[in-house]
């Protein structure tokens, strides 16, 4: 028999046959779709990397402001197990990775983490509990899809959050990407992860060049890529715009858990600041409502789906 499985989103479902759903590896599927791009065939690939399951209190906000993050601590229930989302564009300028997930090297998390502070170690016992296998690597979902590391041209991280950056160690030679103030003004990240060699290109926006969210970086020379402010998150938080001929995709890196908590305005309990997510959502809904517009966050269950079926924001 068929088992569906709903989350928080009552649009979408996931659909799993013959599969165990117990088994977090298996409830998401990589999906590849394809978009026009000034006529042509462009494909767009949604890889799950592993999955994480967090406190309730971290997913949503619980007590009134800075107590919220508290409220993290003291609670005792977990998600159901999240995707990790790595989205890879295969645009006529290469290869375009926006972030790259989680690694098995995330299971022996004492010895990964123990160069960290003893805080960062605690939060990370006590918030988010990884599954991740080797095959779910983002090198070995490259080979299975018959894609090729050397061929990316660009990463571009939305933030730097170890599940966003623990797949750098695949791209040593490729360009990456991150916004200025996000690499001066981390929250949250854990640096000794990052490989010995990570030196990004810090990019600033330039004003005037979309509109609603009006600053932004254009990531390609026909400035159908654009990598926009989001904060909220952390404090310097970005998001990736692909204008596409028929939609606009939104990669939306934590800019909320799921599209659900946008539309309603419920935010994450843990936000490095309240008050700009609330505008980040404000500037989101603003946009879709302009444009057909996907949003893919990167831990929502049902965003490989929305890709793949076209579900807009609104």
């Amino acid at each position: 028999m068929e088992q569906r499985i709903f989350s928080h989103d009552p649009v979408a479902y996931s659909s799993f046959s013959g599969k165990d759903v117990t088994n977090p590896a298996q409830l998401y599927q990589n999906i590849t779709t394809t978009v026009k791009l000034k006529g042509k065939d462009v494909k767009v690939h949604a890889i799950c990397t592993g999955t994480v399951a967090i406190k309730t209190a971290f997913r949503t906000k619980k007590a009134p402001g800075e107590l919220a993050k508290l409220a993290i601590l003291f609670d005792k229930h977990y998600t159901e197990y999240l995707p990790i989302w790595v989205w890879v564009i295969e645009h006529p300028d290469g290869l375009i990775v926006i972030d790259t997930g989680e690694t098995a090297a995330i299971g022996d998390r004492e010895k990964y983490l123990s160069k960290e502070s003893a805080f960062m170690r605690f939060q990370a016992r006590h918030v988010a509990k990884f599954k991740v296998s080797e095959k779910e690597d983002l090198s070995h979902q490259f080979d299975r899809m018959g894609l090729k590391i050397d061929n990316v041209q660009l990463v571009a991280l939305t933030h730097l959050h170890l599940d966003h950056t623990d797949g750098l160690r695949f791209f040593p030679k490729t360009e990456i990407i991150v916004g200025d103030y996000e690499y001066k003004h981390p929250s949250g990240n854990m640096p000794t992860t990052y490989p010995h060699w990570f030196n990004p290109n810090k990019v600033q926006y330039k004003e005037n060049r979309i509109e609603v969210f009006d600053k932004a970086y254009a990531i390609t020379a026909a400035e159908d890529l654009l990598y926009v402010p989001t904060p909220g998150h952390t404090h310097g938080h970005s998001s990736i715009i692909f204008k596409t001929d028929d939609m606009d995709i939104i990669f939306a890196g934590d800019t909320s858990y799921q599209q659900e908590q946008v539309i309603k305005g419920e935010l994450a309990g843990i936000n490095a600041d309240y008050k700009k997510s609330k505008e980040t959502y404000r500037n989101l809904l603003a946009y879709a409502s302009n444009r057909k517009t996907l949003y893919l966050p990167s831990h929502d269950e049902n965003a490989g789906i929305r890709l793949r079926d076209r579900i807009f924001l609104v």
